[in-house]
Formats: C-alpha cells, structure tokens, sequence
C-alpha cells in the first residue's frame, strides 16, 4: 500500500480553507490545515508535509515571512510551497523566496490539481 500524499494548506480563510480542502480529498490527498503563518509553521516543523498551499495575507504572519522561515530553516527548505494570492503583484517577490509555484485566486479544480501535483 502506497503512502497517502500530505498537504498542508495555511488559509486564514475559512470558506477557502474548507472547500481547498475537500477538493484534495477528492484526489485521496491528507490533508491538514491552519489558520495563518505561526500555526502554519508549527505543523510544518511537527508534521513535514510533501507539499504546502499558503496564502499570502493572513494575521500573526503572513505567508511570505512564513516561506522565508522555511526556505532558510535546512529541515524545511525542501519542501515544495504554492504560493496562492488573488494579487499577481505578489508571483515575482513569492517565486523570488522560494516558492515552487504561484497560483493565482480564485482558482479551478484543474489549476489547483495540477500545481499540486507537479511540486511532488
């Protein structure tokens, strides 16, 4: 039996962060959230997720502070992070941290899928 792939999404959204949720579960991803940057890197640093879905702008720390965290921390560096953003102003400065991909809000099941799947 194969692993089950373990994404993180980090959305202070609610609405966002349930329906991005139930999408990947249809694709038989884990999946884990939280609610901003803080709590987000706590999970990661406990959890190690394959791949991370953060938001940018969120309370307590917003989602790039919260990628430059991981990029510069070696037990998290590798692990590949999508950027999501209703703001395409913010793709240069996110890929330009680390970010493995920039997807742009709101976003389809085959964007989402398809971002997902090619950072694994």
């Amino acid at each position: 039996m194969s692993k089950k792939t373990r994404v993180l999404i980090v959305e202070d959204d609610e609405a966002i962060r349930y329906g991005t949720r139930l999408r990947l579960e249809t694709r038989d991803y884990t999946v884990s959230t939280a609610i901003d940057g803080c709590d987000g890197l706590q999970q990661i640093r406990a959890d190690q997720p394959d791949v991370i879905l953060m938001d940018i702008r969120m309370p307590n720390m917003d989602g790039l502070t919260a990628l430059a965290e991981l990029k510069a921390d070696p037990t998290t560096s590798e692990i590949p992070v999508i950027i999501a953003s209703a703001s395409l102003g913010d793709k240069t400065t996110a890929l330009d941290i680390g970010a493995k991909y920039f997807l742009c809000k709101p976003y389809s099941n085959d964007a989402l899928f398809a971002v997902v799947d090619s950072s694994l």
